[in-house]
């Protein structure tokens, strides 16, 4: 097993940070558009679309090539989706990790580092929706590092923080297709206690869920 250590962000650490961030949050791309593909609505649609032109045309090779173009159609809507959280969030929060979570009271961003290198990341900030409970933000380990046991130290670095400062709870919020995610913080100890949409057009015809997980301190 690699040897890595866990440390506190310095200004030197942004472009791979992002770097990171980026790539996890793009790796959900597939799950999100087989999860798309799933939806009774999304396979209505294909259906009335492939058969309403087989009986117009009667042709086999246009519903086909129709479809096709609506399967690219939808994983680029999808990409899309996930590029603009991407950007938003680089240029946003990302791009002030010092006086957002190195400043900010009991706050703080930390990174895991391998051969003089950063590999994972991690944030926790008090909540903004739950009282007395410290929430969890920006968990990810580069593809080349996972399955070490960073991210469980990560996370072992939150729940010792929030126990001393006297939180009650470690709050995170996880999207329905993070299933490894999910596994780790299940393993950790964490509860599911709710599911939830965004308030979204996009989410709603994707029935597309956010999960809430909780661990008591």
């Amino acid at each position: 097993m690699a040897s890595f250590k866990v440390r506190k962000y310095r200004d030197e650490d942004e472009e791979l940070v992002k770097e990171i961030f980026a790539l996890g949050i793009s790796e959900q791309v597939p799950a999100s558009f087989m999860h798309v593909l799933k939806q009774p609505l999304t396979q209505v649609v294909f259906m009335c679309v492939f058969f309403a032109l087989m009986a117009v045309f009667k042709s086999f090779l246009l519903p086909v090539l129709v479809t096709s173009m609506l399967l690219v159609g939808i994983r680029q809507l999808v990409s899309q989706s996930y590029t603009k959280y991407i950007d938003y969030t680089l240029k946003e929060d990302l791009s002030r990790i010092q006086e957002s979570y190195m400043e900010e009271r009991d706050s703080c961003f930390w990174v895991a580092e391998n051969g003089g290198r950063v590999v994972a990341m991690m944030a926790y900030v008090p909540s903004k929706i739950h009282q007395e409970f410290l929430e969890l933000k920006h968990m990810s380990v580069h593809r080349s590092h996972r399955r070490q046991g960073i991210a469980k130290t990560l996370c072992r670095v939150a729940v010792d923080f929030a126990r001393t400062e006297g939180y009650q709870a470690i709050v995170l919020y996880t999207a329905e297709v993070q299933n490894d995610a999910q596994k780790l913080y299940e393993h950790m100890g964490f509860t599911k206690i709710r599911q939830f949409r965004r308030p979204t057009l996009t989410a709603k015809f994707t029935n597309f869920f956010l999960f809430e997980y909780q661990l008591k301190v």
